[in-house]
């Protein structure tokens, strides 16, 4: 049995391998055949590295490369015929490809024997990387002189664009510097009044942690400060977050008492000598059972803006509200402990816990207000990246 099974599953691998590979080299066909050329050279390419003899791979790789050669040198004339401005940024990529189908040959000795002299256009590239650059370069100018902050914006992205094809383009840095100052967003983020008759309070932990965050967020194009800030800096803020509580309430008390008989039958009430020596009683226990459990609600409704600093208007506005409540439960019995469960003579055990202090629960109840806060903050920024 094991003699007939053996070589039938030898065989079955072998198919399956074979498979595999034809399928391998395959995909290379067609993506030959869908006009994929830089695709089917990789992928002879990457045959040819593995096995040097592949004769579906020396077949495709040159027809691939000479098609993929065609294709771009193609394209790179019909752009240079175009007016469109920023045209030379498809001439680098085009460039761009040969190259790297040329260095992708070169280093695989089995391709030089079937491309013998895969062309380099690095001349080319370089030239046109410069006339990309110069052209972002002068849009960035243009947009820059325009004087808002949207625009601003968008020369950044033009010399950045600039640098990253030619880095060592005269004063690139200056110009960056400069329209990203024009199109940065300075956002105040004003105090938040606390007012209340009865309590001592601070919002410093809850307004120190809004601050954190909006700092750590690193926008592009937005900068947040506090008012001293600011007025060391000498600058006008663009927006500002206007924060205050429509209302709050600190550690509102409620007490619920609940008294409850409890009856047990055939529980040990206590034990009789007899002959056979000491034996439990069964009987009847009751007891009164009274729970207690005090809670302290601290709840507030926080209304947030961000408000354009120069003509006062609302730009987003939302309510959050948030709530945080303390519980402390125990009890006491009158009557037979036996009645009562093991939960319940622990809670009877228990006293009264002391509450927490005003401000600890102040910073409690902000919490859930936060958490909407940063995110408000973060999906009205975040576009500014």
């Amino acid at each position: 049995m094991t003699r007939k099974i053996y070589p039938l599953f030898t065989l079955l691998i072998g198919v399956m391998i074979s498979g595999m590979l034809l399928q391998s080299c395959a995909t290379g066909k067609r993506r030959f055949e869908q006009g994929d050329y830089d695709a089917a050279a990789l992928q002879a390419i990457k045959r040819l590295r593995n096995n040097p003899d592949s004769k579906k791979a020396r077949k495709y790789l040159p027809l691939a490369y000479e098609h993929a050669l065609n294709f771009h040198l193609d394209r790179v004339e019909m752009l240079k015929q175009s007016t469109a401005q920023f045209r030379h940024d498809d001439i680098v990529h085009h460039y761009a490809q040969l190259n790297m189908l040329y260095n992708e040959i070169v280093q695989c000795p089995g391709c030089l024997d079937i491309v013998p002299k895969p062309r380099m256009f690095q001349q080319e590239y370089d030239e046109a990387t410069l006339a990309a650059s110069k052209a972002h370069f002068d849009a960035g100018l243009v947009e820059l002189k325009k004087g808002t902050k949207e625009d601003a914006r968008v020369a950044y992205r033009h010399f950045i664009r600039a640098k990253d094809y030619a880095p060592k383009f005269n004063q690139i840095d200056k110009y960056i510097a400069d329209a990203l100052d024009q199109g940065t967003i300075r956002v105040l983020i004003e105090d938040i009044p606390i007012h209340s008759r009865t309590l001592q309070l601070s919002n410093e932990f809850f307004q120190n942690q809004i601050i954190e965050y909006a700092k750590s967020r690193n926008y592009t194009f937005v900068q947040f400060y506090r008012e001293a800030e600011l007025n060391a800096l000498d600058i006008q803020p663009d927006q500002v977050l206007v924060m205050q509580f429509d209302d709050f309430v600190v550690g509102q008390a409620f007490l619920r008492e609940k008294t409850t008989t409890i009856v047990r039958d055939s529980v040990i009430v206590g034990t009789v000598e007899t002959e056979e020596g000491e034996k439990d009683v069964y009987g009847k226990a009751e007891a009164d059972l009274t729970t207690f459990e005090k809670t302290l609600t601290s709840s507030g409704l926080l209304d947030f803006q961000i408000v354009d600093a120069h003509s006062g208007a609302t730009l987003q506005q939302r309510k959050m509200p948030g709530t945080f409540v303390w519980r402390t439960d125990w009890a006491s019995y009158n009557g037979q402990k036996e009645a009562l469960t093991d939960e319940q003579i622990a809670a009877s055990k228990r006293r009264e816990a002391y509450p927490p202090l005003p401000q600890d629960l102040f910073v409690e109840f902000t919490r859930p207000i936060y958490t909407q806060l940063i995110r408000s903050i973060d999906r009205f920024y975040r576009v500014y990246n």
